[in-house]
């Protein structure tokens, strides 16, 4: 009787997870784009920071909220013991805003909170891609949660990690887990901790960090009005250029080989940079709720058709919009040249560090990066642009 018992426990074991179980890395790729299916949403939660070791015995608290409402509105709110910050778009400009600084730095549009985060400046430079050192993904197990009074089966997902380098902080963090909650319905990531020993340096003893991110409110695709996008600077508050904080730099590719890319054009053609080499190629990063972006359209048409014989190529990049927005647009904007639709998380987005609209990157004949200007131009300054790369006015 033992023995037959054992047989059925080797069989069933040999077949490895129940067969609703999803794939732990499927799920983990699911909810990094899960909020992407709605149209608007609201999210509130709280971070806590714990750091214990040496002489650090601290404890951070952030309760924050997200508001979006595409494609191009979004409020983020967050506020700690150093004061508050607010990241607020309205489609043609984000404002950032730190009070503990009164100051506000005001930019192009940036149409998803991930980029506006990446874009404040406000995050320290050279952090590494932990995705790299991850080391396992499992499903560890189910557990229900409550958010606001409603609760939601989650499936338990722990990722270990690889020692993480972060050279620039002079940091190393090792034996690293996280343990994530995504609903079973829309695979959200609703709550997690993230947990691993920090060596820093000044201090003689690992530093045990423990890090957690709990929401506490949920609502999807409630209606939010303009109102809640809008940025009124505060009383005595003054717009800063950049931070005196550590500051958002140009990305250093200027001079260096432009990436690999091919792509579909809308008109069926494919857009190969490869190709290109030999000609004068302008990528404009853009989409159509981007007022800056629209405003330079016509501008891009006219410098087109102007030097298409001397060699220049310009191609449109249209960044993570859906196609019946486009094809919408495009009957009121002809353009003649190609527009290649692309995710928000292309390879090519990550090469190029392009987190606002438009980003205009200019590549020579040698398929080197010439010019990387985020921001719209004007006419006079994408000449200027060109003229780095001898297309100017021949007679002057």
């Amino acid at each position: 009787m033992r023995f037959g018992l054992f047989l059925v426990a080797a069989f069933l074991a040999a077949q490895g997870p129940p067969l609703d179980q999803p794939d732990a890395r499927t799920l983990i790729a699911q909810s990094a784009v899960a909020t992407k299916k709605y149209q608007s949403y609201q999210l509130e939660s709280v971070v806590t920071v714990d750091m214990r070791g040496g002489h650090l015995d601290t404890r951070l608290e952030m309760p924050s909220s997200i508001s979006v409402r595409r494609p191009d509105r979004m409020r983020i709110y967050s506020k700690s013991q150093a004061g508050t910050m607010t990241i607020a778009s309205d489609g043609e400009h984000t404002w950032f805003y730190l009070s503990a600084v009164k100051k506000y730095v005001k930019r192009n549009a940036v149409g998803l909170p991930e980029a506006a985060v990446s874009n404040s400046g406000l995050l320290p430079k050279g952090l590494p891609d932990v995705a790299q050192a991850v080391k396992s993904t499992r499903i560890t197990g189910e557990d229900t949660i409550d958010v606001a009074g409603t609760k939601i089966p989650c499936w338990m997902v722990e990722t270990t990690f690889g020692q993480i380098l972060l050279p620039e902080q002079h940091l190393v963090i090792r034996n690293a887990v996280q343990t994530t909650w995504i609903s079973r319905a829309e695979k959200l990531s609703l709550q997690n901790t993230f947990s691993g020993e920090v060596d820093m340096a000044g201090v003689s003893e690992p530093v045990i960090m423990t890090q957690s991110t709990r929401t506490t409110a949920l609502r999807l695709n409630p209606k939010l009005p303009d109102s809640v996008f809008v940025f009124t600077p505060p009383v005595g508050t003054k717009e800063t250029a950049d931070w005196t904080l550590p500051g958002i730099a140009k990305p250093d590719l200027e001079a260096k080989p432009a990436p690999t890319f091919a792509g579909q054009a809308l008109d069926g053609s494919t857009v190969d940079l490869s190709a290109l080499n030999g000609k004068i190629v302008l990528l404009d990063f853009w989409a159509s709720w981007c007022v800056p972006c629209r405003r330079d359209l016509p501008v891009l048409e006219k410098l087109q058709t102007e030097f298409r014989d001397r060699g220049l190529a310009v191609v449109g990049i249209d960044v993570g919009e859906e196609r019946l927005a486009l094809d919408k647009f495009l009957k009121t904007t002809p353009l003649s040249f190609p527009i290649v639709p692309i995710s928000d998380s292309s390879d090519l987005i990550t090469a190029l560090s392009v987190n606002a609209f438009p980003t205009l990157v200019l590549i020579d004949r040698d398929g080197n990066v010439a010019s990387y200007e985020a921001g719209a131009l004007g006419e006079a300054a994408l000449r200027a642009v060109l003229a780095k790369v001898g297309l100017g006015d021949p007679s002057k």
